[in-house]
C-alpha cells in the first residue's frame, strides 16, 4: 500500500510547488529597495520602493530647482514592471512663480535578478506642476506646466 501512494504524493508536491516557484517571480519583494536613477542629462535621483506599497524620491536637483523629497504610492503592473505616483511640494516652475505640488508618475522596468531581486531599472517618468492651493489629485486640477525625462538605474545594495 505505502508503494502505490508514494508516487501519489511525489507527483502531488510536484504540482503544489510549481506554483510556488512561478508566484516568487510575480512578488513584490523582487523590486522592494533603493535605486540610484540617471537621467540623460545626468541628473541623479535615489527612489525607494518600501514594502506595502509606499514609494520616497530624494532628487540632487531639489536645492538647486527648490522642491520636496517626493513621497507616493507603487504597485505592479506586470512581473517585472511597476508604476509609481508621487508627490512633492514647493515647484517654482508654476506660473507667476507660485510655489504648488507636483503629481509625478513613474513607470518603471526592472531587469539583472539574482537571488530573486532585480539590479537595474529603465524607464521614464512625466509629471505636472500646480499652482499654489490647487489638489492635484482632482480631475479638474489644471496644470501650471508639464515636464518628464526617461533614467535607467541600478539597486543600491550594501556590499
Amino acid at each position: 500500500m505505502l508503494k502505490s501512494l508514494l508516487p501519489a504524493a511525489v507527483v502531488a508536491t510536484a504540482l503544489v510547488a510549481a506554483p510556488v516557484a512561478l508566484a516568487a517571480t510575480n512578488d513584490s519583494t523582487s523590486v522592494e529597495g533603493t535605486y540610484l536613477l540617471v537621467q540623460p542629462n545626468e541628473s541623479q535621483r535615489v527612489l525607494a520602493l518600501n514594502p506595502g506599497g509606499s514609494v520616497n524620491l530624494v532628487s540632487q536637483g531639489q536645492q538647486v530647482r527648490g522642491y520636496t523629497s517626493g513621497l507616493g504610492t507603487w504597485e505592479m503592473t506586470g512581473p517585472d514592471t511597476v508604476r509609481a505616483a508621487i508627490i512633492d511640494f514647493n515647484n517654482p516652475q508654476t506660473e507667476n512663480g507660485s510655489s504648488g505640488a507636483s503629481h509625478i508618475v513613474y513607470d518603471l522596468t526592472f531587469s539583472d535578478e539574482v537571488d530573486g531581486q532585480y539590479q537595474t531599472i529603465a524607464g521614464q517618468f512625466t509629471g505636472q506642476g500646480y499652482a499654489k492651493g490647487q489638489n492635484p489629485l482632482t480631475d479638474d486640477a489644471e496644470p501650471a506646466s508639464k515636464f518628464g525625462n526617461s533614467f535607467n538605474g541600478t539597486r543600491l545594495s550594501v556590499n
